[in-house]
């Protein structure tokens, strides 16, 4: 499948991912959805701005073991230090974004468009 970025072969694949990173996003896709199609690149799209500060993937269902939170695709998991804190069945842009914001994760600095008052220095207030 043409939008899957990544492969979990196993239980102990979900769980030493989990263990390894503070942030996960898991995307589960379908080959025959035709939601994923869209939902695949906008969720890289907006991942690829937290590259640095958390792990995401993108999983075909139909190459990964089923996670029993995965009843129908597109769904987002995002986890936090092990734990499920967040389930979307489908999203749109806003939803998506609002999804990283809560994870109170931001993008590196560098994709700033300028600097907000609390980011300069003390002395340029």
């Amino acid at each position: 499948m043409g939008i899957a970025t990544a492969v979990i072969k196993n239980v102990e694949d979900y769980q030493q991912l989990l263990k390894s990173h503070d942030t996960v996003f898991m995307l589960f896709v379908s080959q025959h959805c035709p939601a994923c199609g869209e939902a695949g690149p906008l969720f890289e799209r907006i991942a690829g701005k937290y590259g640095s500060t958390v792990k995401s993937l993108v999983l075909d269902t139909a190459q990964t073991p089923r996670h029993p939170e995965v009843t129908g695709t597109p769904t987002l998991l995002v986890f936090q230090n092990g734990e499920m804190v967040e389930k979307l069945k489908g999203f749109d842009e806003k939803i998506l974004n609002e999804a990283f914001a809560k994870t109170r994760i931001s993008p590196p600095a560098s994709t700033a468009p300028y600097p907000t008052p609390e980011s300069r220095p003390l002395s340029h207030r």
